[in-house]
């Protein structure tokens, strides 16, 4: 179970980074102007770059309150990665460096569009989910932009998981991923996620 809870860790983080790029090619042709020529051009690539240190994007530390229990691990791919064997609940934290598509991303981004990408990045690996959205806001963590998506899914062979997902777009991309299948668990991790603080400069 652990191993497969570190699979769905890997396949949210490739389905999320997805997503600011096909929120993108579908923003791109009603914007039409400026913008739209971003990948022909070598100017928009340097503008994210200073942008987190002009407006003090920079995250130095963080911290994230754990039920009790949770022991960090190493799991591949993920900043940092926290396990509870009791019930095999998890929590972690994976890192993506910002791009020309970061800000369009988060100002784009919807539940159903990180559902069908989420679906389609499940499906590619052979496996049939099916899920049913909780909650999508785009509250402000910290003072910078973000989303929360929430989650329940059904896998292969009936197991029943709830994900909250916490993404933030600071000087990197920060996505917080809630995982268990513990139905006790799940507004601990409602009060986890809201609560989730980064010290920045």
């Amino acid at each position: 179970m652990k191993k497969y809870l570190a699979f769905l860790s890997v396949i949210l983080m490739l389905a999320l980074a997805g997503c600011g790029q096909e929120g993108e090619k579908a923003s791109n042709p009603p914007a039409g102007d400026s913008k739209a020529p971003v990948s022909d051009t070598a100017e928009p690539t340097a503008e994210p770059t200073p942008e987190p240190a002009a407006t003090g994007n920079k995250v130095v530390d963080y911290k994230v309150d754990l039920p009790e229990g949770f022991e960090p691990i190493d799991q591949p791919g993920m900043e940092a990665c926290w396990y509870n064997g009791a019930d095999q609940s998890n929590v972690n934290l994976g890192l993506a460096d910002r791009d020309s598509t970061t800000d369009l991303g988060f100002k784009t981004i919807t539940a159903d569009l990180l559902r069908t990408t989420l679906e389609a990045a499940f499906k590619a690996e052979g496996m049939e989910v099916e899920l049913k959205d909780r909650y999508f806001t785009k509250d402000e963590v910290c003072g910078l932009p973000a989303y929360q998506y929430s989650y329940e899914m059904e896998l292969d062979g009936g197991q029943h998981m709830t994900q909250i997902v916490v993404s933030i777009n600071a000087d990197k991309t920060y996505t917080f991923t809630f995982t268990t299948s513990s139905s006790d668990m799940v507004p601990v991790f409602d009060e986890s996620a809201k609560n989730i603080q980064l010290t920045l400069e």
